[in-house]
Protein backbone atom coordinates (compact mmCIF):
# COMPACT_ATOMS: atom_id res chain seq x y z
CA UNK A 1 0.00 0.00 0.00
CA UNK A 2 1.04 3.62 -0.74
CA UNK A 3 0.50 5.92 1.87
CA UNK A 4 1.14 9.84 2.08
CA UNK A 5 0.63 12.25 4.24
CA UNK A 6 -2.68 14.00 2.93
CA UNK A 7 -2.30 17.98 4.77
CA UNK A 8 -1.32 16.03 7.79
CA UNK A 9 -3.81 13.20 7.23
CA UNK A 10 -2.23 9.95 6.23
CA UNK A 11 -4.09 8.37 3.85
CA UNK A 12 -3.35 4.91 1.79
CA UNK A 13 -3.85 3.66 -1.66
CA UNK A 14 -3.64 0.59 -2.99
CA UNK A 15 -4.00 -1.05 -6.63
CA UNK A 16 -6.89 -4.14 -6.59
CA UNK A 17 -8.69 -5.61 -9.73
CA UNK A 18 -7.81 -2.42 -12.30
CA UNK A 19 -9.05 -0.26 -9.45
CA UNK A 20 -7.66 2.56 -6.88
CA UNK A 21 -8.77 2.06 -3.31
CA UNK A 22 -8.40 5.25 -1.08
CA UNK A 23 -7.57 4.04 2.94
CA UNK A 24 -7.71 6.23 6.26
CA UNK A 25 -4.89 5.39 7.85
CA UNK A 26 -3.69 5.07 11.87
CA UNK A 27 -0.10 5.04 11.43
CA UNK A 28 0.32 4.41 15.50
CA UNK A 29 -1.85 1.23 15.59
CA UNK A 30 -1.38 0.26 11.23
CA UNK A 31 -4.83 0.31 11.05
CA UNK A 32 -6.54 1.18 8.09
CA UNK A 33 -10.20 1.33 6.90
CA UNK A 34 -11.42 2.56 3.21
CA UNK A 35 -12.41 6.03 2.31
CA UNK A 36 -15.35 5.02 -0.14
CA UNK A 37 -16.02 9.07 -0.87
CA UNK A 38 -12.31 9.56 -2.12
CA UNK A 39 -12.49 8.41 -5.59
CA UNK A 40 -9.16 8.18 -7.71
CA UNK A 41 -9.39 7.68 -11.02
CA UNK A 42 -8.31 3.78 -12.65
CA UNK A 43 -6.42 5.54 -15.38
CA UNK A 44 -4.28 7.35 -12.93
CA UNK A 45 -0.53 6.01 -13.04
CA UNK A 46 1.07 5.72 -9.35
CA UNK A 47 3.46 8.74 -10.31
CA UNK A 48 0.26 10.91 -10.48
CA UNK A 49 -2.05 9.82 -7.59
CA UNK A 50 -0.09 12.60 -5.51
CA UNK A 51 -1.19 15.70 -7.48
CA UNK A 52 -5.12 13.95 -7.38
CA UNK A 53 -4.74 13.56 -3.65
CA UNK A 54 -3.55 17.29 -3.53
CA UNK A 55 -6.26 19.06 -5.94
CA UNK A 56 -9.19 17.14 -4.23
CA UNK A 57 -7.79 17.96 -0.39
CA UNK A 58 -6.32 21.23 -0.99
CA UNK A 59 -8.70 23.02 1.33
CA UNK A 60 -7.00 21.09 4.14
CA UNK A 61 -3.88 22.85 3.61
CA UNK A 62 -2.33 24.62 6.39
CA UNK A 63 1.53 26.17 7.37
CA UNK A 64 2.20 23.51 8.97
CA UNK A 65 0.85 20.73 6.35
CA UNK A 66 1.31 22.57 3.15
CA UNK A 67 1.56 19.11 0.92
CA UNK A 68 1.39 15.83 -0.35
CA UNK A 69 4.41 14.02 0.96
CA UNK A 70 4.88 10.06 0.18
CA UNK A 71 5.77 8.12 3.48
CA UNK A 72 5.65 4.56 2.49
Amino acid sequence: MLIYSVFGRYIGVRREQDRWLVFRIDMTERKYSRLRECVIPDTLTEDEIPRWLDDIFHESATEKHPGVIRIE
